[in-house]
């Protein structure tokens, strides 16, 4: 493979995982307004589980869950193509990993920790979301008030869900933020600050909206 061959690949590596990150970061953040449905009540989260069913389109109105397994088989196929994409970049063996840690300490560059913060949460994520994307595309007529807050609360699932919310939301916002960097839709210093500013914003804003969703599903729990 010639030098400008492999520029080109590199280049079209660069624009999937960019790409694939942001049409994921998207969707978190609406799936998880969608999620948090259950702030205004029972029958709001209700009426969004059945939309999601296209219960608009069925005789009976019950809709279709299989279709939230198929957006959930999409997803999972989207975050390995990311997965596959980004890891290429990821320092995985030991010696790797010293000699980011010695450039770390050298150059202690802000944006530089934000990757390796990236890296790590992307680990995490690696693990707990497709535990998360099977129990809710294995049995998608559950999601509701009731069948959600006994999933997440009377069958413990909170203990992935914190994690899993914390490592995404920073994930998604560190992601965005630096995509908008690495295509030059910010360049100067001030524009880079507000941009961080933002970042930090939106990952404290959607962390608040999700801790208060997964509190607000506890008196629905029928254990």
């Amino acid at each position: 493979m010639t030098n400008k061959t492999a520029s080109r690949w590199s280049g079209y590596l660069d624009l999937g995982q960019s790409l694939s990150g942001v049409i994921l970061a998207l969707f978190l953040w609406t799936h998880l307004l969608l999620v948090s449905s259950i702030l205004i009540g029972p029958e709001a989260m209700d009426w969004v589980a059945r939309t999601m069913e296209l219960s608009f389109l069925s005789a009976d109105g019950h809709g279709y869950p299989w279709v939230v397994s198929l957006i959930a088989i999409g997803i999972a196929l989207l975050a390995l193509l990311h997965v596959v994409v980004a890891i290429q970049k990821i320092p995985l063996n030991l010696k790797q990993q010293k000699a980011l840690a010695s450039q770390m300490q050298i150059i202690n560059h802000g944006d530089t920790r934000l990757w390796r913060w990236q890296a790590i949460t992307g680990v995490v994520i690696l693990l707990l979301l497709p535990i998360h994307l099977w129990l809710i595309g294995s049995a998608p007529e559950t999601i509701g008030p009731v069948g959600s807050a006994r999933r997440i609360w009377g069958e413990y699932g909170y203990l992935f869900y914190l994690p899993l919310l914390l490592t995404v939301e920073l994930h998604a916002a560190v992601g965005l933020y630096r995509a908008a960097l690495k295509w030059g839709l910010v360049s100067d210093s001030a524009g880079r600050s507000r941009l961080k500013t933002l970042k930090t914003v939106f990952s404290l804003a959607f962390v608040i909206i999700g801790l208060a969703a997964l509190l607000a599903f506890i008196p629905h729990n029928p254990a």
